[in-house]
Parts: C-alpha cells; sequence; structure tokens
C-alpha cells in the first residue's frame, strides 16, 4: 500500500519508526524529497521531523476512521470507539462490549455489531462472540480442534470449531 522513497541515509531510520515495508504493488509513495515523487501514484512529502505524525496519517489510511458504537452501564450512556473493544459477547440475550475492565450493553444485534465491524479488525469465533484480533495476546489450542483465546486484558475467549477454519486463514495461522 505503501512505498517509502527516501535518500539512504534517512531510509533506516524512517522506515524503523515507520513500520513498512516497501511492497511490489502501492497506491501511496512517502518522501522526503520531492524530487523522488511519481507521477502515477499519491504522493506524500514530509520533514522527517514530522514522521510521528505521518505514523498517524499512515495509521489512519490503512484502517479508515474508528467506528463508535453507543454503549449502557450502570452510569449511563457512553459512545465507544470500536479499537478499545476487546471483544464482543451474548450475555442473557443482551449484547456486551468489553473492554479492559469495563462491559457496556450494546443496543444491537451481533450479527449488526459484525456487520458494522467487518472491516476492522473483528472476526467471529463463535455464536456467541466477536472479537479484536488487535486485542488477543496468545492464541492456546484446545480439544477438539478449538482454540482459547488469551485476551490483553486477561479474559478467555473460545473459538468454536464452525468458525475454527476461517480463524486460521484470517490471522494466516
Amino acid at each position: 500500500m505503501f512505498k517509502l522513497k527516501v535518500p539512504k541515509k534517512q531510509r533506516e531510520t524512517i522506515r524503523d519508526k515507520l513500520k513498512i515495508a516497501n511492497p511490489i504493488e502501492y497506491e501511496y509513495v512517502l518522501t522526503t524529497d520531492k524530487d523522488l515523487i511519481e507521477e502515477d501514484k499519491i504522493n506524500i512529502v514530509f520533514d522527517e521531523e514530522h514522521v510521528d505524525k505521518i505514523v498517524k496519517i499512515l495509521d489512519l489510511l490503512a484502517k479508515g476512521e474508528d467506528v463508535f458504537i453507543t454503549g449502557y452501564n450502570e452510569l449511563g450512556q457512553k459512545n465507544i470507539e470500536s479499537r478499545y473493544v476487546h471483544y464482543f459477547t451474548i450475555e442473557d440475550d443482551d449484547v456486551i462490549a468489553v473492554l479492559n475492565k469495563y462491559r457496556f450493553i450494546i443496543k444491537m444485534k451481533l450479527y449488526e455489531v459484525e456487520a458494522l465491524l467487518k472491516d476492522k479488525h473483528f472476526i467471529r469465533v463463535s455464536k456467541y462472540a466477536l472479537v479484536n484480533i488487535n486485542r488477543i495476546d496468545y492464541i492456546k489450542p484446545a480439544m477438539n480442534s478449538k482454540l482459547i483465546l488469551l485476551m490483553k486484558n486477561g479474559d478467555e475467549v473460545e473459538v468454536n470449531r464452525h468458525y475454527y477454519k476461517t480463524f486460521k486463514e484470517t490471522l494466516n495461522l
């Protein structure tokens, strides 16, 4: 998606900060030298001192803007950024969004949440759970072709056998 074109003396430090590799196909050219722009691509020219700002811009371009979901708990209503949600689960016919230590009731069906977040690093792992793949800490094998996901907040979520193959394909396991 992004190609870095900078002078050799800057290449390693900028590449480490931006955490990108030069792909074969790309749409964007990132450069510190306006003489290195490509006419048929989208060019982003920046000074090396602004690399931190470029990281945020690339994150936005790659992931898109975040989706906000309205959740409810004992304190009231809150708009939740989807990237902070570890997983969604169904408890007592309610869809629950689990953040670090907070839990919010979402007034949507799980399949509606899944459709809303289909391009936002969420994957269905069972009939009752939708997981943010960026919030998985460890993956443990379990009995009967199942997996246990240890989330970064300490919770465990099971990948059901029905979703096992799709989950592994999504994560390239």
